[in-house]
């Protein structure tokens, strides 16, 4: 089983009410990183604190959840607690300009998926995921948003990133403290 394969099963075993789209937003998170590259880093920023304001804090909370080829999600519930907005966006906005993939390797996951999601634990239906693939297709693959259901049943906050970015700022920042 590839990676990719291996975390749509822990995933599915995490968040049972995903849907095909989910899936698809998971995959091409797995493969691209984070959506696009930033332009604005004040705006990302600004949606963070936003986004910090409104999620509340959880000390028992994963720190990330991971996503496979070197991304995770961080959760924003956990960072919040232990990281500046300022810290995160940075690493976020690092992810997202310096993320890479391919077309040819994110079209072979979406097969792969399709072939097998019910190996992995999802429950949705066959006719559910190709309506969905349909309508995704005749789009032309682009980047999703979570589904409805996703978000009444999750409320996801996070954001996308190379995993252990916070290790290596916590490491530097250790570095810098006791250089002093």
């Amino acid at each position: 089983m590839e990676e990719f394969e291996l975390i749509l099963k822990d995933h599915a075993a995490r968040y049972p009410l995903m849907t095909p789209q989910d899936c698809v937003k998971l995959l091409f998170q797995n493969e691209f990183g984070p959506e696009h590259a930033i332009e604005n880093t004040g705006a990302s920023l600004l949606r963070l604190m936003d986004e910090y304001e409104e999620t509340e804090a959880d000390e028992n909370a994963e720190l990330f959840v991971p996503i496979g080829n070197g991304f995770c999600r961080l959760q924003i519930a956990k960072a919040k607690l232990l990281y500046s907005a300022e810290e995160v966006n940075e690493w976020f906005v690092t992810s997202a300009n310096s993320s890479r993939g391919s077309r040819a390797d994110y079209m072979h996951k979406l097969k792969v998926f399709m072939k097998n999601y019910k190996e992995y634990g999802f429950t949705f239906s066959e006719d559910e995921l190709t309506e969905f693939m349909a309508k995704y297709r005749s789009q032309a693959y682009p980047p999703v948003h979570h589904s409805d259901v996703y978000h009444a049943a999750y409320h996801p906050h996070y954001r996308v990133m190379y995993m252990n970015r916070w290790e290596l700022h916590d490491a530097e920042k250790y570095l810098k403290d006791i250089a002093e």
